[in-house]
């Protein structure tokens, strides 16, 4: 059994950073759990470090080189690309085995927490191709009316997606119509990765003034103007509904003044970070330490 390190925790606990100097001390390749910074062009909006940021997307074996550490599958898909939770397994194992044979320590770091459960949980993903007929149906309907759908086909689902992810509701109901079974069972299955799993969390206050000093920096680095090139590039993805890159456009189509728009992604990330702690608050496997 092949052995990993995981960081984990919420948007904007210093997860990076620490993977980072853990990956200089193990001689280590990071892998990134990130279900957005997969996208090459969404770069300040996702907190990318500058170093990875591209606008065009390469080959999920190649790296991206941050700090003197190899990141794997950052910039490895286009924005109007369907990249669902079974492509990402498929280049993470794979990615893992590359990193074995150059004799580095695998570390995983992020926060899309169904990815980093579904590998080292060993869920059996099925490839299903997206059907796009079927989910522009469904994109017309509200989260509200999605997630009821959800509910009454997979209740057990429910207790690892949350109510406001479209694109996770909306997958999953492609994955049942699709192979007839249930999205929740088709995640019990055995690992084959035995992990170290380890939580980077502050304290709410901390957190807290880390996400309004991220908020800030993101718009001073240009983040309105990101988010308008990426809109006339992809003027339909539902990843401009995404948090910052909704509320950054509402800046850059003179909704609301800069320092609302601040405010607004500060909240909207808060309340997400809120929620990856409650995911994670129900694992017992985790050693949490503040930084």
């Amino acid at each position: 059994m092949n052995h990993v390190y995981t960081i984990v925790g919420p948007t904007a606990s210093g997860k990076t950073a620490y993977a980072i100097n853990l990956a200089k001390q193990l001689n280590g390749a990071i892998i990134s759990a990130d279900s957005r910074q997969a996208y090459a062009g969404m770069n300040i909006g996702t907190a990318k470090p500058i170093d990875a940021f591209l606008d065009t997307p390469h080959s999920a074996v190649t790296p991206d080189i941050i700090d003197s550490v190899p990141h794997y599958l950052l910039n490895i898909t286009r924005i109007d690309a369907a990249y669902t939770l079974s492509d990402w397994l498929k280049d993470a194992q794979q990615v893992l085995e590359i990193i074995a044979c150059n004799n580095q320590t695998p570390i995983i770091a992020g926060g899309t927490m169904l990815y980093i459960d579904a590998l080292l949980d060993g869920y059996d993903i099925p490839n299903i191709q997206p059907d796009q007929e079927y989910r522009e149906k469904l994109e017309q309907e509200s989260p509200e009316v999605l997630y009821k759908q959800l509910q009454e086909q997979d209740p057990a689902s429910c207790n690892f997606i949350e109510p406001h992810n479209t694109r996770r509701i909306i997958r999953a109901l492609e994955v049942i119509r699709a192979t007839g079974e249930k999205f929740s069972d088709l995640r019990k299955a055995q690992s084959q990765y035995d992990s170290t799993r380890i939580g980077i969390f502050p304290d709410w206050d901390s957190m807290q003034k880390n996400i309004e000093r991220r908020s800030r920096d993101m718009i001073s680095q240009g983040l309105a103007d990101e988010a308008v090139t990426l809109r006339k590039k992809y003027p339909t993805s539902p990843l401009l509904k995404t948090i910052n890159y909704k509320q950054a456009l509402m800046l850059a189509d003179g909704e609301l003044p800069e320092e609302e728009v601040i405010a607004l992604m500060s909240q909207a990330t808060l309340r997400y970070a809120h929620r990856q702690m409650s995911w994670w608050n129900r694992r017992k496997d985790i050693g949490w330490i503040c930084i």
